[in-house]
């Protein structure tokens, strides 16, 4: 007997389906649909929730990370200026002086600062607030010495809310950060 000779398996089918019959049944489809439906909501409001508790750990990180910077230039003999805007964003500028003109001159540096416009694009319906402070407005222009410490540092923690979320820092005189200060000892 050659191979070509052997009877070849008939196709699978359901108990009680013809041959002819192939694929879903409605029944089948709409099961699978309603099980998915389910399953759909309840995931999507717990991964909304994880987006927006990561835009609020990215902006204090963001922020660590320029407040860092913005420490580091001074050190090396800059003055530099950070001001926290009442909407929680920022801006870093340097002033140097111009021998040319005589005069101070103020460099912004877009790459360690969040305009509005970036914080509502990275954050939409993020606010900030500062608690245990005389104000509730974030805003302060931190001011940075040659030996790092800061003056204008608000008292108080700096909050930034995103739905349920709450991201929190505090910056002390040191030129600290501190994050969720609540937890720190």
């Amino acid at each position: 007997m050659r191979c070509n000779d052997l009877p070849l398996p008939l196709p699978a089918s359901r108990p009680g389906a013809d041959a002819a019959q192939a694929g879903f049944t409605l029944l089948e489809l709409l099961l699978t649909m309603v099980v998915m439906g389910v399953l759909l909501a309840i995931a999507v409001p717990s991964f909304q929730s994880l987006v927006q508790s990561q835009h609020g750990t990215d902006l204090t990180n963001q922020f660590a990370q320029d407040l860092a910077w913005a420490q580091g230039e001074a050190l090396s003999g800059q003055a530099v200026v950070m001001t926290l805007n009442a909407d929680g964003s920022w801006s870093v500028t340097e002033d140097t002086y111009d021998a040319s003109s005589s005069s101070i001159k103020s460099t912004a540096f877009p790459g360690h600062s969040l305009s509005s416009t970036q914080l509502q694009a990275d954050a939409p319906g993020v606010s900030c607030s500062l608690v245990g402070g005389s104000t509730t407005s974030c805003a302060a222009t931190l001011t940075f010495n040659s030996i790092g410490t800061v003056s204008g540092a608000p008292v108080g923690v700096i909050q930034y809310k995103t739905g349920t979320t709450t991201a929190s820092f505090q910056v002390f005189a040191s030129g600290t950060l501190v994050p969720n200060p609540s937890y720190a000892s």
